[in-house]
Parts: C-alpha cells; structure tokens; sequence
C-alpha cells in the first residue's frame, strides 16, 4: 500500500468511527485539538496525524488507535515509508495485547 493510499485508508477509517459517533468535524476537532479544516484534511487523506493526535483522535471516539488504521499484509506495510511501517506495526501489536490481555483475542 502506498503512502497516499495508507493515508486515504486511515482518513475513511476516522470519518466512518466520527459518523458512527454522531460527531460533526467541527466537535471531533475541537476535543482533540485540532481544528475542523485539519480534520477535514486528514479524512480526506491530504493530511496524516502523527502517532500522538491519532491516538487522540481514537480516544475521543471512544475506539482504539488500532481501530483507526488499515490492517497491512505485511508485504504491503513493506511498501510503506518506514516511520509508517514502524508505526502500524507498533499500534497492532499493542492492540493485539490489549486484546489478549481482555480475553478479546
């Protein structure tokens, strides 16, 4: 999966958890400290949050980071830029010890 790809993905991922909040962009902005534009921009896929304002994101949503992201064959986190790579690989492993640890798994 490609940069703009991996990005679009995340963008839908964070709309589709938004709208199923009943969240308007505005709100979603304003409780994770971002502004409507930037979250326009990143469910658009022209923006990528760093690690941290996703996490925010997701706990404003009341859904967990890993939620928010793709799931990678690993042939195509390959493909990715490696502090994407490294980052998804990080959020997944750490979603499937949560789950683990919660009997979700």
């Amino acid at each position: 999966m490609e940069e703009k790809a991996f990005n679009s993905a995340v963008g839908r991922l964070i709309r589709e958890a938004r709208t199923q909040a009943g969240m308007t962009q505005e709100l979603l902005g304003r409780r994770a400290g971002l502004s409507r534009g930037s979250i326009t921009n990143i469910e658009s896929g022209t923006q990528a949050p760093p690690l941290y304002r996703l996490v925010r994101i997701a706990a404003v949503l009341d859904v967990q980071p890993a939620d928010l992201l793709p799931q990678l064959l690993p042939e195509e986190a390959a493909a990715l830029p490696a502090r994407h790579a490294v980052d998804v690989a990080s959020v997944w492993s750490e979603a499937e010890k949560l789950r683990n640890d919660h009997g979700q798994g």
